[in-house]
């Protein structure tokens, strides 16, 4: 009776002691047993030639190749992702092997999406120097490398010299210049040095957006804020209205003058007089007047005291030889040196001097011989000299008259920015465009 009792009881300890590890075991799996990952979304097909192959690769491997699946509920599935287009495309017989050959038949066309990645990359629109955009364009360009060089087409040095030279004349004007002045040899760029110079150039411009995007605070000597500075935007009028509208063009839109697409679409010179309009400080685009501006940015290209977006590129300006020459000989005579002036009296024939101050001033970065009239109320400027710095002439129909009451037409106007040697002082003015200006016409440039 007690052995019988004592083989009871170890039955006992060595069930509890079985049970108590199946719990222990059981406690340690509870939470990942707890654990569902999410349902996977089924791939759908839209009819873009380009999408097919991904669509068919994910579809096979989620849906096609399940074991679990018989033929007609795989069917059901791909009818269900097919959409629009591709939704209408028909069978010879109503199961699944018939229905993907007749898609693979339709949408396994390689000429048809060489030509979709060829006309992608051809077709990239013109861009800004806008961050976002030029890295939208370099993940066009490699998605559309990569899937030629799938469909076994490798590029070569003459192929990816075309496409640079396509994608070179889609970047704006600046980054163009950045570009050549990157290029330390003589040798031809490829194609992956031209797109990870635009990937160092977003870096660039997104270091500049965000230190633009700072307030700018202007303190007084007592140490009171009196004001602050965002962004280069205005409030609107409307005090009912939370709204800001950009100075230049008066959309309510997000965005300072650095990125505005009207302020980029004009000439350099353009948005000079655009800053100088709307009191922009030159050096940072900021608003407030440049002599208060505290930022140590130059231009990029010239290192010049204003900003890169105001560079006028002088290698786009065709100035012939005579024109170089003229300005040499002009660099040579001394600012304050006066010109003699002839003229001839009818009675005694002598010739009669006159005086004229004359000075060599720096007009869009060139120097340029200028005569000095206090009593003009008019500026002018030579035919010939207009026409070797490049200037934009407008028609104008005006009328200027002078001694004797003697009237001389005007046809065209053009304008220009005056500076001196260190461009601490530049001025936007206008000028009227004349046939000759004085007998030493043939010294100013």
């Amino acid at each position: 009776m007690e052995e019988d009792s004592e083989k009871f009881k170890v039955s006992i300890l060595v069930f509890l002691s079985k049970y108590e590890e199946q719990k222990t075991e059981n406690a340690k799996l509870s939470p990942k047993s707890h654990i569902k990952c999410p349902d996977l979304p089924l791939p759908t097909f839209s009819g873009k030639f380009q999408e097919f192959e991904n669509f068919k690769t994910q579809f096979m491997s989620v849906i096609g190749n399940n074991d679990s699946l018989n033929e007609s509920q795989i069917l059901m599935y791909l009818k269900s992702a097919l959409k629009n287009e591709a939704a209408l495309i028909q069978s010879d017989q109503d199961n699944f092997d018939s229905l993907l050959k007749a898609l693979e038949n339709r949408y396994e066309n390689k000429r048809a999406l060489v030509d979709i990645h060829i006309a992608g990359i051809l077709s990239i629109n013109k861009l800004h120097s806008n961050s976002t955009q030029i890295r939208s364009l370099i993940d066009t360009v490699r998605n559309h490398m990569r899937s030629l060089k799938n469909l076994k087409l490798e590029s070569n040095s003459l192929s990816d010299t075309i496409i640079l030279h396509v994608l070179n004349n889609k970047i704006d004007k600046e980054s163009q210049i950045l570009f050549r002045l990157s290029l330390t040899t003589t040798q031809v760029p490829s194609l992956q040095d031209f797109l990870s110079f635009l990937e160092v150039r977003c870096i660039q411009l997104e270091s500049d957006f965000a230190e633009k995007s700072i307030p700018i605070k202007n303190k007084s000597s007592s140490g009171v804020n009196n004001s602050r500075w965002k962004s280069f935007l205005t409030k609107d009028k409307n005090p009912n209205q939370g709204q800001k509208a950009c100075v230049i063009c008066n959309q309510f839109k997000k965005h300072s003058v650095y990125n505005c697409e009207m302020f980029l679409n004009h000439s350099p010179l353009e948005r000079y007089e655009l800053c100088k309009k709307h009191n922009i400080c030159t050096n940072c685009l900021n608003f407030h007047p440049s002599k208060s501006c505290i930022s140590k940015s130059r231009c990029h290209i010239c290192s010049s005291f204003y900003n890169t977006k105001l560079h006028r590129d002088k290698t786009d300006v065709s100035i012939p030889s005579t024109a170089e020459a003229f300005i040499d000989a002009a660099s040579k005579v001394n600012s304050e040196q006066c010109f003699a002036l002839r003229s001839t009296d009818k009675k005694n024939s002598k010739p009669m001097k006159y005086l004229m101050s004359t000075a060599v001033a720096y007009v869009n970065g060139m120097p340029v011989r200028i005569i000095l009239d206090s009593a003009s109320e008019i500026n002018f400027i030579s035919r010939d000299c207009a026409m070797s710095l490049g200037f934009k002439r407008n028609r104008i129909h005006s009328s200027v008259s002078g001694i004797n009451e003697l009237a001389q037409d005007i046809k065209y106007e053009t304008n220009a920015i005056i500076s001196n040697k260190d461009n601490s002082f530049n001025e936007s003015l206008k000028f009227m465009v004349v046939p000759k200006i004085s007998s030493v016409t043939r010294l100013l440039i």
